[in-house]
């Protein structure tokens, strides 16, 4: 089965080899309605991976009845060199892999080698892949969680215990009152909120440490304060898709492609922000590794998506 940490692997060797380079990657579309509904679609084709892909999602303020979800993608995928359909993944699926791994490559060259404690601050889906993607490369000793629903927090406290514990790397979960709390003196930090404002991140967040910020990120709304990206070096997966959805605050970040230079070495030893926005040639890299490890029961045919 895919793991985070083989995934990460795959994104670090995609970028290594040139492949994500020979990738044609078109800008996301965003079609959004009267009623606020937004309707999206991230096209990437790859000749090295000899596949087309095109996660497409629906966004809507309140969901169907008997439904919890606002969000519901899929991604279908095609043969290159063939044309051939070769059936669809769940978008969720694929969206919730790829965040846990990038957060896994991107934390581990930039975040200090002896991080050891993990702020995390929301409680949702994307919060516990960013668990997931900071424990595959640091062996963390203590995890501190806050977000607004104290109910919500306290059971992804106890979730993150026991996963931890079931996999045998036990972990202190601290339930914060704040998010100043739960990012003061951490080594690593990820925020993973839908908040339209700052966060009030401690001020006692440490110069050395790595923040992986994968909420919002828009030229009129952001998780972190503009004082904070403009006294870190900040990553992004695709610098044209991050000026063009976040603004200019973002005009002189780093690509992922810079994780493998010499300059990484000196990360480390700064405080580094990722910057997530998203961008399709890493779903086409997620794609690939899941049909490469025989996920074929989480392939849908076409007649299935019919149905």
């Amino acid at each position: 089965m895919a793991s985070v940490r083989s995934l990460a692997e795959a994104m670090r060797e995609g970028l290594r080899s040139g492949a994500v380079g020979r990738m044609s990657v078109p800008p996301r579309e965003t079609v959004e309605d009267a009623a606020g509904a937004k309707f999206i679609s991230m096209p990437a084709v790859s000749p090295d991976h000899d596949l087309y892909v095109n996660k497409v999602a629906a966004i809507v303020a309140s969901p169907a009845r008997g439904r919890g979800a606002t969000v519901t993608s899929v991604v279908p995928m095609f043969s290159v060199s063939t044309g051939r359909y070769l059936g669809a993944l769940d978008g969720a699926a694929v969206t919730n892999l790829k965040c846990a791994a990038v957060t896994a490559l991107v934390t581990d060259r930039c975040a200090a080698p002896d991080s050891r404690v993990l702020g995390i601050i929301g409680a949702g889906v994307q919060a516990r892949q960013q668990f997931l993607g900071v424990s595959a490369v640091r062996d963390l000793t203590e995890v501190r969680v806050w977000s607004r629903t104290a109910s919500r927090t306290a059971a992804f406290a106890r979730d993150i215990a026991a996963q931890a514990g079931a996999e045998g790397r036990p972990v202190n979960v601290v339930v914060c009152d704040s998010a100043e709390h739960a990012s003061r003196d951490v080594d690593i930090l990820s925020t993973a909120t839908t908040s339209p404002d700052p966060l009030p991140i401690s001020a006692q967040l440490p110069a050395h440490a790595h923040v992986n910020c994968m909420g919002a990120h828009t030229t009129r709304s952001r998780e972190l304060a503009a004082d904070l990206l403009r006294g870190s070096v900040v990553i992004v997966e695709e610098l044209g898709t991050a000026v063009a959805e976040a603004g200019e605050s973002h005009a002189q970040a780093l690509e992922l492609g810079a994780l493998l230079g010499p300059e990484a070495a000196e990360f480390a030893r700064r405080r580094t922000v990722f910057a997530s926005t998203g961008c399709a040639y890493l779903d086409l890299i997620t794609c690939a590794h899941l049909i490469s490890h025989g996920e074929g029961a989480g392939i849908r045919t076409a007649a299935a998506l019919a149905s």
